[in-house]
């Protein structure tokens, strides 16, 4: 018997693809490890987004071939820098790209063991989801949005939706093993369904259908993309009681040159507007962004505007990049590229500010009361998941006291009682 271990790197869609790989290897002849010393292959699925990302992601592959084993590095990182990869890191045992290779992934994994097992197709309803109750449903691959700091559409492809029964028969099967909530995510989640050509479906009704499985408590879907969040998505958001009211929305700027030059979809009019409509409807609803500073042309008016749009709007939840110079991208040969020091500096404006913010905003959370699910247990209190915060550790923790015993999966209604910059603790009622 063969041990594998796996190491995956960048964001929650790539868990998934990570959790589908491990369900290839099955006993009696792979047995799945979290120990790298005692692996017989060590696999790393890889993120090639922004520069951060590949710098760990480089590290992470030369801290591994130290270990002598069976080395197979895939993922995106990998479809973007093949070549140069194979070239400078030769230790590695196996490189798997997406187009072209990684439905060959069972196949290739067998010939580097060089024996006659022969895996399972790799299907990504078909995943390692042992002892978990909230589980990602990814429901489309690719992007067909092309914003001009994007390398996904270059790395994963054009939009591919996954087709509604797969993605609703998945469901039911992680529900009926104890999931108690479902995340739903892509690239553009709000493009679900345009792909298909003999039934149009979109986002709400893959909602829908998800909504009504017995046996499920709660649904939150991450990135929805502005221009995506329309009336019926809100209502449905805010009429079914399974649909937590928390919505994700990556604006990435808001000055509207900067926008343009962005080559996203949507004015400054349009999100303050959505926005203001979301919170008039879901007077509760958590609202969570992510900001891009830096972007070529940013100077100092446009990033004054985006610091008093922070200030003004007051998300809950914000996180914040500086603009990463990808080659193959639109805006790499953009002129008036922004100082590395200058980016750095506007970030941490940005977070200090939210900081502010979530603080305050958390303050005034004091005698909530929030219902959800135990995600984590520790020595002293439990993890709890609710409207508040995402499963993928942006968003800050709900921190139950321990007063009776749990176990993982318990619903339970919980009253805030202390508030911290990020975090929220409260008491079981």
């Amino acid at each position: 018997m063969k041990k594998i271990a796996l190491i995956s790197l960048g964001c929650a869609k790539n868990q998934v693809d990570s959790e589908a790989i491990l369900a290839l290897f099955k006993k009696p002849y792979f047995e799945i490890t979290n120990s790298l010393e005692d692996a017989d292959a060590i696999i790393i699925n890889t993120c090639g987004f922004i520069l951060s990302a590949k710098e760990e992601n480089i590290n992470t592959i030369l801290d591994v071939i130290e270990y002598k084993k069976k080395t197979i590095v895939i993922g995106c990182l990998v479809e973007r820098y093949l070549e140069e990869l194979k070239k400078e890191i030769k230790e590695v045992d196996l490189w798997i790209p997406f187009k072209d290779e990684y439905q060959k992934l069972p196949g290739l994994i067998s010939e580097l063991f060089d024996d006659e097992v022969k895996l399972p197709k790799f299907d990504i309803t078909n995943r390692v989801n042992d002892d978990k109750v909230v589980t990602y449903l990814k429901i489309a691959e690719g992007c067909d949005k092309f914003c001009a700091y994007c390398a996904i559409p270059y790395i994963r492809g054009r939009f591919t939706s996954y087709p509604i029964e797969e993605l609703v028969s998945y469901a039911k099967k992680v529900v009926e093993s104890g999931v108690k909530e479902i995340v739903l995510i892509a690239q553009d989640p709000t493009s679900y369904g345009k792909d298909f050509k003999e039934k149009k479906l979109r986002l709400v009704d893959l909602l829908r259908e998800i909504e009504q499985i017995d046996g499920l408590e709660f649904i939150k879907t991450l990135y929805l993309y502005p221009e995506g969040i329309d009336d019926e998505l809100i209502e449905f958001i805010k009429t079914h009681k399974k649909c937590s009211h928390y919505f994700d929305i990556p604006l990435q700027h808001i000055n509207n040159k900067i926008l343009k030059a962005m080559n996203r979809r949507n004015t400054m009019e349009e999100i303050v507007e959505l926005i203001a409509k979301i919170r008039r409807e879901i007077p509760d609803a958590i609202l969570r962004t992510t900001l891009i500073v830096g972007f070529p042309g940013e100077t100092k008016k446009e990033f004054d505007e985006l610091l008093e749009f922070v200030k003004e709007v007051k998300f809950n939840h914000l996180g914040c990049f500086t603009y990463s110079r990808e080659e193959g991208t639109r805006s790499y040969s953009l002129p008036h590229q922004v100082r590395e020091s200058t980016k750095i500096k506007r970030k941490t404006i940005i977070m200090e500010e939210q900081a502010k913010i979530s603080y305050e905003l958390n303050k005034k959370m004091i005698d909530r009361v929030f219902e959800g699910v135990i995600i984590e247990k520790r020595k002293n209190e439990y993890l709890i998941s609710c409207d508040f915060n995402a499963p993928d550790d942006v968003d800050g923790k709900v921190i139950l006291k321990k007063e009776k015993e749990h176990k993982l999966g318990d619903i339970v209604k919980i009253k805030i009682t202390n508030a911290f910059v990020y975090d929220l603790m409260g008491e079981e009622i």
